[in-house]
């Protein structure tokens, strides 16, 4: 029995390789042919963002709070005395804030009540000002002093809507320090 089995697989092969050789290969049929994908299901709109097409004024970015206490700081050149191997270095400038009320480039639905702002250490706050895009100033009532402080906050005017910009400039015992920030109400 194994002899026909094996003579009977080996006529088998035999009679599928003479028919091989006598056919001629199809090309492949795709295999997609007559079939139809279902409709993608449509995709929602994105949210409409109420801030879109508004623009900030450039403001100095906010750092965050250094471990050195003049960094950020604008301060005079730096020298030694001549032949003391030392080179005039001028220190970097910006601003360091810790904190601002309302924050930079922040997008307020309505006008700030006051206007705040908080130094990395303190500081002897020399001027607060507030202006709009057109560049009018807006009148401020924060009381600056003689005596550094850390923080200095001025109440503010009911403001249209429009673009702003906070300018301050602070003074330590040895450099001064300016900024701005802007923010938006709409």
């Amino acid at each position: 029995m194994i002899k026909i089995t094996t003579f009977a697989a080996a006529g088998l092969f035999a009679a599928l390789a003479a028919g091989a050789a006598n056919a001629q290969t199809a090309p492949a049929a795709d295999a997609h042919a007559g079939h139809v994908m279902p409709a993608a299901a449509p995709q929602s709109a994105p949210a409409v963002d109420p801030h879109a097409g508004h623009t900030m004024p450039a403001a100095a970015p906010q750092a965050a709070p250094a471990a050195d206490p003049h960094a950020g700081h604008e301060m005079s050149a730096m020298s030694q005395a001549e032949g003391s191997g030392s080179m005039s270095v001028a220190a970097p400038t910006g601003t360091a804030l810790r904190a601002s009320t309302p924050s930079a480039g922040a997008m307020l639905n309505a006008s700030p009540t006051e206007i705040s702002m908080t130094l990395p250490h303190a500081m002897i706050v020399q001027s607060v000002s507030l202006t709009n895009a057109a560049g009018q100033r807006i009148p401020l009532s924060a009381t600056l002093s003689d005596t550094a402080v850390e923080s200095v906050t001025s109440p503010v005017p009911t403001l249209p809507a429009g673009t702003y910009t906070v300018a301050w400039t602070a003074a330590g015992t040895d450099h001064t320090m300016t900024g701005t920030f802007g923010f938006m109400v709409h």
